[in-house]
């Protein structure tokens, strides 16, 4: 590549539908959209430059989580609790038709398309999109907490808001997390040391049924 992260590359994840590009985050708090084929940066973000929707943050936004929705959305994590929301790579609709139009460019990381807000305390060691613009974080200690995007950076609607907020039984500490469906996989370690996952079904309707231990 002709440009990589300064410090530890915390995520990596593949753009959708685009075999050929991929978003990286690290602890120098920037996004890198690259051409790995061709080994060129493409687009690129800074976190530090950004001013927080909400709250206020004395430690640096060093990214530990990403996760980009099947229609271009990204939403990346940080060890301070905030998260980064792009919105200017999402697919547009094409007129007369339900069909989603793809775009000549994934703009993801454009500055006037993308907010970030304060959601946590503490790292989001754990960020995963469920539907287009519904996604789960997960902080080092269990928390796990659904959000919605709505609005548009355009017209300065953009925002993020909670709809659901739970936390793991059995893990210490959090480090992974993904969603397959309905069952939400998360993935740690215990006290003494021991690696665990726990297991959500999140079409059972009570919590206590919903939660498998392994």
């Amino acid at each position: 590549m002709k440009r990589s992260h300064s410090t530890v590359c915390g995520s990596v994840r593949f753009v959708p539908d685009r075999p050929r590009e991929l978003v990286s985050g690290g602890y120098d708090s920037t996004l890198l959209h690259f051409d790995f084929l061709q080994g060129k940066l493409l687009s690129q973000d800074d976190l530090c430059a950004m001013p927080l929707l909400t709250g206020f943050s004395m430690s640096p936004p060093f990214i530990v989580s990403l996760s980009i929705s099947p229609t271009g959305v990204i939403a990346a994590g940080t060890a301070d609790g905030r998260v980064y929301i792009g919105t200017s790579g999402e697919k547009s609709h094409e007129t007369g038709s339900g069909r989603q139009k793809r775009r000549r460019k994934w703009e993801g990381l454009r500055t006037d398309g993308r907010i970030t807000v304060e959601v946590a305390q503490g790292p989001i060691t754990g960020l995963t999109f469920t539907s287009a613009r519904e996604f789960l974080t997960c902080t080092l200690l269990g928390s796990v907490t659904s959000h919605e995007i709505s609005g548009s950076a355009v017209n300065g609607t953009l925002s993020v808001k909670q709809t659901w907020s739970r936390n793991v039984e059995d893990i210490f500490k959090v480090n992974a997390m993904i969603v397959d469906g309905n069952l939400v996989i998360i993935g740690g370690f215990q006290k003494d040391g021991g690696g665990i996952i726990e297991i959500w079904d999140m079409g059972v309707t009570t919590m206590s049924d919903s939660m498998e231990t392994k």
